[in-house]
């Protein structure tokens, strides 16, 4: 199936642009609007990603889909400009080809937490318990996305770590803090099937936060 890459430059003049920017889930609400097209109003699947700029360049956003999206569902002079091409992963990943790639994900590990130096062990039911803890350190950020990229069929995966960041965000009056890190590198192709599904999917969790659309593009030696 055929996916849709959209680049959206956003007007910093409007008011919903600057709200949005300041909270991942407002912004994850407006772009919903584009895919809300169900007859039952369900949202149909969508990936997100804020891209980089310099202080002086509007704001970009990636966007992947399936479906088409109704960027005409958006707030009046929400949109500067748009761009978009389609693409199906299937068709262009082939094994042993050397790709480059970037994805800015939620780094979490599921283990049981210790206790802290004032608190007693977990006792009864609770002991034993795993929880999906955020990973802060670098070198954690790093062996987790060596573990995404076995995941995704990559091997000689070579990345570095930018914009980590303790990622704050809103809901419905309570605020919800995540690890949040991008990822940029290079690796090699062993399983184009594994690699076609994890970009439809996306990788880790809080993706609604604009986490985990991995982009992937040959590697020009």
């Amino acid at each position: 199936m055929t996916l849709l890459l959209t680049r959206l430059t956003l007007n910093l003049s409007q008011r919903e642009v600057r709200r949005d920017l300041g909270n991942a889930y407002d912004m994850h609400r407006t772009l919903a609007r584009g895919f809300a097209n169900a007859p039952d109003g369900a949202v149909q699947h969508f990936l997100w990603r804020l891209e980089a700029s310099r202080a002086a360049e509007a704001p970009t956003l990636l966007v992947q889909s399936e479906c088409d999206p109704q960027w005409g569902n958006l707030p009046v002079g929400y949109l500067m400009a748009q761009a978009q091409r389609s693409w199906v992963p299937e068709a262009v990943f082939g094994e042993g080809k050397a790709v480059a790639y970037r994805v800015r994900a939620n780094p979490t590990v599921n283990r049981v937490p210790e206790p802290g130096p004032d608190q007693d062990p977990p006792s009864g039911s609770s002991r034993g318990r795993r929880k999906r803890i955020g990973l802060w350190t670098e070198a954690e950020q790093m062996e987790w996305m060596q573990r995404q990229a076995v995941r995704l069929g990559l091997s000689e995966v070579a990345a570095a770590v930018s914009n980590a960041e303790r990622l704050r965000c809103r809901r419905k009056g309570t605020v919800m803090t995540v690890a949040a890190a991008q990822f940029d590198g290079q690796a090699v192709i062993t399983d184009p099937e594994a690699l076609a599904a994890g970009v439809r999917a996306g990788i880790g969790h809080a993706r609604m936060l604009g986490l985990g659309l991995v982009s992937v593009a040959p590697l020009r030696l």
